[in-house]
């Protein structure tokens, strides 16, 4: 299992290293990508890093309005496999 957080999607060489240096069958990436960013990137740098690699991405993502303030996350938790 490898474990790394949602600004680390952008770095594939770190997925790369979990999967092929260490071992890893399933990559894990949670989140709280804020809902502009999650909407523009979540899904395809998660699809990428699965395809990649040739293994499963497992992303769980917070959701919703973060008290006190404004800030909203998007959520979309997923589960992607590399087909």
């Amino acid at each position: 299992l490898g474990l790394a957080i949602c600004y680390d999607m952008r770095f594939p060489y770190l997925f790369q290293r979990l999967r092929f240096e260490k071992g890893a069958d399933v990559l894990t990436a949670p989140s709280a990508y804020t809902v502009p960013t999650g909407r523009a990137h979540w899904h395809a740098l998660l699809r990428s890093r699965a395809i990649e690699n040739q293994c499963f991405m497992v992303a769980a993502a917070q959701v919703g309005r973060h008290w006190p303030g404004k800030r909203l996350s998007y959520g979309h938790s997923i589960i992607i496999d590399p087909w």
